[in-house]
């Protein structure tokens, strides 16, 4: 029988140039949203597991508290990694160089992993979570970058539209279901 995966964002991070986007952490105002989000989680997690990058981890412990359920920080499930890229003052210069990365998914685009690398580390995690954690419906708390990837690749679509469109505090859910070689996802 299929569970359930909900690939949820991370809150608003709190922009700080010259510091690598992996140490932002949530903005103020991040979770004013968070009852709506948890109210659209169904069906309800079980357990959340999130990333270990600050603004993603706060927001799954907001959000762990909220319904009361576990959580569990893992390695593996972080952002695209980008220590060297540069912080764009212009949302459309990010937005350009974020349709490239997803265009050319084995060229290195931007930062230090190309897609098709973050993809498969990100895939790896969430076998590895999906694997540890039987619950029949668990919540990931990561980043629009490395959700955008797996879904897409579950669906067979492009990953820049999904990635422009998922808000933050939003959610994807995914089947999943068991495989023969571990956790696999079912489209």
């Amino acid at each position: 029988m299929p569970r359930t995966l909900h690939l949820i964002k991370h809150g608003k991070p709190q922009f700080v140039a010259g510091v690598p986007a992996h140490e932002w952490p949530l903005a103020p105002d991040a979770l004013t949203e968070l009852p709506a989000l948890a109210a659209r989680l169904d069906p309800r997690p079980d357990m959340i597991v999130c990333s270990l990058e600050p603004k993603a981890h706060a927001t799954a412990q907001a959000l762990a508290d909220h319904l009361s359920i576990p959580l569990r920080p893992m390695h593996g499930l972080h952002e695209q990694l980008r220590y060297t890229a540069r912080f764009h003052a212009d949302p459309a210069d990010f937005q350009a160089e974020c349709r490239a990365f997803f265009a050319q998914p084995d060229r290195l685009v931007v930062g230090e992993e190309t897609a098709r690398a973050a993809h498969t580390r990100f895939t790896n995690a969430v076998n590895a979570v999906m694997a540890a954690n039987p619950q029949p419906t668990v919540a990931v708390v990561a980043h629009g970058t490395v959700i955008s990837l797996l879904v897409a690749a579950l669906r067979g679509v492009d990953p820049y539209p999904l990635w422009r469109d998922l808000p933050l505090l939003g959610v994807l859910s995914v089947p999943w279901e068991p495989g023969p070689v571990g956790a696999r996802t079912v489209p």
